[in-house]
């Protein structure tokens, strides 16, 4: 598949429908953040479990976690309806270890270091129109 680079303004992309790779919503409305429901994940660090919420707009990395988090800290992120891991086997360009995905509607992805402290992360749309058409948080949109 061929890859287009487009940069976009941090918060401009609304994440309105994470799902885990068994397609249960990571979406949860009963947590706001920036207004909107926040991506909630399950999370494991030092034998402790607990949940983490993170702001669904991209490009913004605020988290509220249940448990205590330190930069360098790697969470490992699961769904909190089935457990299944969202870790995939791509690495951190940055850190080197594996990254995790929140799987979008038509295919697409948002991937990104577990490492806390480090904002590598990237956007993978598959249907351009369809997804910036979901996600793009503005009256307008990238003309494609």
């Amino acid at each position: 598949m061929e890859e287009i680079i487009i940069k976009v303004p941090e918060g401009k992309v609304l994440v309105s429908d994470a799902r885990c790779p068994n397609g249960h919503s990571l979406m949860n409305p009963q947590k706001l953040m920036s207004g909107k429901p926040a991506v909630t994940c399950e999370n494991r660090l030092r034998r402790k479990t607990g949940l983490i919420h993170f702001n669904p707009y991209y490009g913004i990395f605020e988290y509220e976690s249940e448990l205590i988090l330190k930069p360098g800290d790697i969470v490992d992120l699961s769904c909190p309806e089935c457990g299944v891991r969202l870790e995939v086997e791509e690495l951190c360009s940055v850190c080197h270890v594996n990254l995790f995905a929140l799987h979008l509607s038509n295919g697409g992805e948002v991937r990104a270091c577990p490492m806390v402290g480090c904002h590598n992360h990237k956007l993978i749309l598959v249907d351009l129109d369809a997804q910036f058409a979901a996600y793009y948080n503005d009256e307008r949109r990238p003309k494609m």
